[in-house]
């Protein structure tokens, strides 16, 4: 008898999406706010232009659609509930059941720095072992303190401060996730945590994740000041 061969994973088989609302908590509007000459929404849209029929934008409300029809965008809708809440993210993903992919890219939509080649080599990166899920790193060379304010990655009778010398710690970067549709549906998260896979990103600007005010207002000025696009 012939055994089953197991399909090879390609990145036709990877759905590569964003996704938005209105009703973010902390910056209202956010992902529509305007950010210098442009808005966060638009900045996206572009990236996942690059990607063709393999990407998508989901969202519940009507001005991200109109924004996906001006890029040409595949928009997919999510439902009222999904799009005002924060757990689970089952619910808040659930549109993914009906998506064809066995795999799933998620690109943050509010770290703006992020380029294109930084996503095609994570894409790369994820395709090297594909039935293995990924997410973003930022490596940080520092001292550390946890909770109690007691050190996490020095020694106490520590003589010299430089952290040339630390032993480097890595923070989550909630900047791509690679995840694969089964597990998500079934399992109701993302990844089994023993089998993750990291992607680092060391360019300190692509690093950055607007999450309040004062990081919309920074972002707003470093964009105005650089060549991003």
């Amino acid at each position: 008898m012939k055994k089953n061969r197991i399909k090879k994973v390609t990145l036709k088989d990877i759905g590569i999406f964003s996704i938005g609302r209105k009703n973010s908590f902390r910056v209202k509007k956010k992902l529509l706010k305007k950010f210098s000459n442009t808005t966060l929404t638009d900045i996206i849209l572009k990236k996942l232009k690059v990607f063709n029929n393999q990407s998508f934008f989901a969202a519940y409300e009507k001005e991200f659609e109109i924004r996906c029809r001006k890029h040409k965008i595949r928009f997919v809708e999510r439902s009222y509930k999904s799009a005002n809440i924060n757990e689970p993210i089952s619910l808040i993903l659930n549109f993914l059941k009906n998506e064809k992919y066995k795999k799933f890219i998620i690109i943050n939509a509010c770290v703006p720095f992020l380029k294109v080649r930084t996503i095609k080599r994570f894409i790369k990166f994820c395709l090297q072992k594909p039935n293995l899920p990924a997410f973003s790193v930022i490596r940080k060379n520092n001292f550390f303190l946890n909770n109690k304010k007691q050190p996490v990655n020095f020694k106490v009778n520590l003589k010299t401060i430089n952290t040339k010398r630390t032993n480097e710690l890595y923070e989550f970067a909630h900047s791509l996730y690679f995840f694969d549709k089964n597990f998500f549906l079934k399992n109701g998260r993302y990844w089994n945590y023993k089998d993750l896979r990291y992607f680092e990103i060391d360019d300190k600007l692509e690093q950055i994740d607007i999450d309040t005010n004062q990081d919309f207002e920074l972002a707003k000025q470093l964009w105005n000041t650089t060549n991003a696009k």
